[in-house]
């Protein structure tokens, strides 16, 4: 399988090349929030549909859609689902941790939009999405 076709991986080049022309993305008299939210975003979901196309195509796992819950069953989101797979069943606690760290630095981009995002959080976005794309093999 030759993951650099797939979009999750095209995504992942993506992000970072969002980051290399950070400066040049933001509109003049704006402030660099928006470009940062945009690049945390980008990461998770590049380190997310990464880490869920490697459950399905290597291990054989998918996630519950929320419908297909039964009636009266607590209903999981698909995000923690995949956490919950890499951590608790395939042995990768390390990477369900990091998406975990991932998804709350997404969720402060995405719906905080009056506090600050410093560098340092979007260095470690995309320290997080590196790791799990690099980790993650799928030979």
């Amino acid at each position: 399988m030759d993951i650099t076709k797939y979009p999750q991986f095209q995504l992942f080049l993506l992000t970072l090349h969002l980051l290399n022309l950070k400066n040049q993305l933001i509109p003049e008299n704006c402030d660099e929030w928006c470009v940062n939210a945009t690049i945390i975003n980008r990461a998770y979901y590049s380190a997310y549909m990464f880490c869920e196309l490697w459950l399905e195509y290597i291990k054989g796992f998918k996630v519950i859609e929320p419908w297909e819950f039964q009636e009266g069953e607590k209903v999981i989101s698909e995000h923690k689902q995949v956490r919950m797979a890499l951590s608790e069943n395939y042995n990768q606690e390390d990477l369900g941790y990091i998406l975990g760290k991932l998804a709350s630095l997404r969720k402060k981009a995405d719906y905080e939009p009056f506090v600050d995002i410093t560098n340092k959080e979007v260095s470690d976005a995309i320290g997080h999405m590196e790791k799990i794309i690099t980790t993650l093999k799928f030979q």
